[in-house]
């Protein structure tokens, strides 16, 4: 079972289980995340009044299985960030060093730019949407320098990879450039320049 932080909701946990095969598939609280992701994905805006409704539920009861909408939005965004890293890393199996690094990082940021879903809410909610995403220590942001340090790690660990600094600090700066090619031209309504964003992360591997 990949890492989920003791601090996530109750609704997060339980479904990552089912997913590691852990746990039985129960209506609640596991559907209730699942629920979420599918609002995201579909719906202009996961309000936490109509996804109780669809659950048959009541908000209090909602909010003791998700905990916030903000701490709700913020593990929908973490597990589709996941989606992400399972892509790159499918995408960058059997390379070794410099080119496996490079291989994930731009199947892991083409398949977020390429998400609807996720430019629409940093253009519609950019406050908090920034803030879930590019906090230092948040979640979304944890995991991801995290899934990157793991690479780097394994490539050094197998002799394909010399680090310049130690793998947490690249993956942070990392991570910190992709935020910054990915939101800002989310917020903007502008097309992302993959190949660009890539070619200066992996600087830093080279």
């Amino acid at each position: 079972m990949s890492e989920v932080p003791p601090t996530t909701s109750r609704a997060y946990r339980e479904l990552r289980r089912e997913e590691d095969g852990l746990g039985e598939v129960r209506v609640v609280p596991a559907e209730a995340f699942r629920a979420a992701l599918r609002t995201f994905i579909k719906e202009p805006r996961l309000d936490m009044g109509e996804l109780a409704a669809e659950l048959g539920i009541s908000k209090a009861t909602l909010y003791r299985w998700t905990g916030s909408r903000e701490q709700l939005l913020s593990e929908v965004l973490n597990h589709l960030g996941e989606q992400a890293v399972s892509i790159g890393l499918e995408a960058s199996d059997g390379l070794k060093g410099p080119a496996r690094v490079e291989a994930f990082c731009r199947a892991f940021v083409g398949a977020i730019v390429n998400f609807e879903p996720l430019r629409r809410f940093v253009r519609k909610e950019t406050p908090l949407a920034f803030r879930i995403l590019t906090t230092r220590g948040g979640l979304v942001q944890t995991t991801v320098a995290r899934r990157i340090a793991e690479v780097l790690e394994q490539e050094s660990a197998a002799g394909s990879l010399t680090l310049r600094a130690p793998s947490p600090d690249l993956a942070y700066a990392m991570t910190r450039i992709i935020e910054g090619f990915i939101y800002n031209d989310a917020m903007a309504d502008m097309d992302t320049d993959v190949e660009t964003a890539v070619r200066i992360v992996c600087l830093l591997v080279d």
